[in-house]
């Protein structure tokens, strides 16, 4: 099984297992060196006593042979018989540690040696001074050195091993902390380069969905919770562009009802037209003037383009389309914005629209189109009937991309500055009941950032607004 396919959870109860296995088993191994630090403990104070009561048996041993006196041998056999007593009481325990052909040669050596002294008790005075007292005393000391000499090499021995075991008990803690911190480590990165980046990867989708792009969402191998929240993104993504779509196209019908009258009035000037004409031809029908004929069917054939026209404008405006962007001449977009917008311009509203013929737009052209007719409108509400409306576009440059530049400028009352900062908020309007739905420049706000632009307002009380749009331009000249 693949680690990146296992859960957040199956990893984090994973990684404490591993700890939590590595924790008993260096507690158990802890424990163990400790029971033996113990045990040896106990034995080399049962060799300590060995020892000790070795030492007084030799020493009695040695006062004898200096000094002679019968009491020192009392002494020294007194002495043997303890020791022999704590080499038998303790033989299990030294039977444990110590070779038992050792054991078995330290008591031969303390018969021996018993035998010895006794040997030397039963001679008399005149038997001292030969050549048998000579050699028994030889004997005594040699048998003494080696149960001396066990007694030490014991105590030594097991200091040495209770020393071992403590630098054992020292390496399992390094190694301990060595192996946790490794695995801890590995943890973290199979956590932390995964779950973070997941993580980092849903921020990234999130803030570009916050900035209006309707992405779907990302494909990448994730833990089970990370593609959990990833299949949420996804839906609330599809409900968002349902709810945007719905949003977008309630304030379009918004618009279009605004927009019927003057476009039943731009198409009965031409169809007035087409009408006169035809019956002016049905009247001259039967005339000799061909090219008089010919006139008024050209003038039918004109009207009737232009009624075509208006007609298609308004099918391409309303109809409900996907998010589509392509390149697109930005001054003929503007022209069919006017077209349908021209029914609505009062008298003595003037509107300028200057754009360079060769600025092309990347974008989807029913919405920007919609942005357009939704910002003139707002400058027409503001002017109150009478004023001025300039439209204009440039290329130009930032710190960072090339830009098209497009502004939309009224010289009427302007925006109160603290109204500035909420015009793009949803249902807001300044509009009295009945005659906003607060949702146009909100949708104005929303395409704009759909199509990785960005739009600013400038104002000041009584000396107009500016509506000021920036689309990135690439590299082939395209606004993207």
């Amino acid at each position: 099984m693949k680690i990146a396919a296992l859960s957040i959870r199956k990893k984090i109860i994973s990684g404490s297992a591993l700890l939590l296995f590595m924790v008993c088993f260096t507690a158990f191994m802890m424990y163990e060196i400790v029971l033996q630090v113990e045990r040896k403990v106990a034995l080399v104070e049962v060799i300590d006593d060995i020892l000790k009561t070795t030492l007084e048996l030799r020493r009695y041993e040695k006062n004898y042979f200096l000094y002679g006196q019968e009491k020192d041998l009392d002494d020294a056999l007194n002495y043997l018989g303890t020791l022999q007593q704590q080499l038998e009481g303790n033989s299990p325990e030294l039977n444990r540690h110590v070779p038992t052909n050792q054991i078995e040669d330290i008591f031969r050596s303390m018969a021996a040696y018993k035998n010895d002294l006794l040997k030397l008790e039963n001679l008399g005075i005149s038997e001292k001074q030969n050549r048998l007292y000579l050699d028994l005393q030889e004997q005594v000391r040699q048998h003494g050195k080696t149960l001396t000499d066990f007694a030490e090499k014991a105590v030594l021995t097991e200091r040495a091993s209770i020393k071992s075991l403590l630098q054992t008990t020292r390496s399992i803690q390094v190694v301990s902390a060595l192996a946790s911190v490794i695995l801890a480590t590995v943890m973290a990165v199979i956590l932390g380069r995964k779950v973070v980046s997941s993580l980092r990867l849903l921020e990234g989708y999130t803030k570009k969905i916050a900035h209006g792009e309707m992405l779907e969402p990302p494909q990448a191998e994730a833990e089970e919770e990370i593609n959990v929240l990833l299949r949420a993104f996804k839906r609330m993504n599809l409900e968002l562009q349902a709810r945007q779509r719905q949003l977008v196209q309630s304030e379009k019908l918004a618009a279009l009802g605004t927009l019927l009258a003057g476009v039943a009035h731009e198409l009965n000037n031409p169809l007035s037209n087409i009408s006169t004409s035809a019956q002016i031809l049905s009247e001259e029908i039967e005339q000799a003037d061909l090219d008089f004929k010919k006139s008024l069917l050209r003038q039918i054939e004109s009207q009737t383009d232009k009624a075509r026209d208006i007609v298609r404008t308004l099918l391409e405006f309303s109809r409900v389309k996907e998010f589509h962007r392509e390149d697109t001449s930005l001054k003929m977009l503007l022209d069919d914005t006017m077209r349908l917008i021209k029914g609505q311009l009062p008298k003595d509203v003037a509107i300028a629209i200057d754009i360079p013929a060769d600025i092309i737009v990347h974008v989807d052209k029913q919405r920007m189109q919609q942005v357009f007719l939704n910002l003139i409108k707002n400058a027409i509400d503001a002017l109150e009937k009478s004023g001025h409306i300039w439209i204009n576009a440039q290329k130009s440059h930032t710190e960072r991309d090339r830009v098209v530049e497009i502004m939309v400028e009224d010289d009427g009352p302007g925006i109160p500055p603290d109204l500035r900062e909420k015009i793009f908020d949803p249902f807001f309007t300044t509009k009295d009941v009945g005659k906003g739905s607060g949702l146009g420049l909100y949708v104005v706000h929303d395409i704009i950032e759909s199509h990785g632009g960005h739009i600013a307002v400038e104002s000041n009380p009584g000396a107009g607004t500016t509506f000021v749009i920036w689309l990135r331009d690439d590299d082939d000249g395209e606004t993207i």
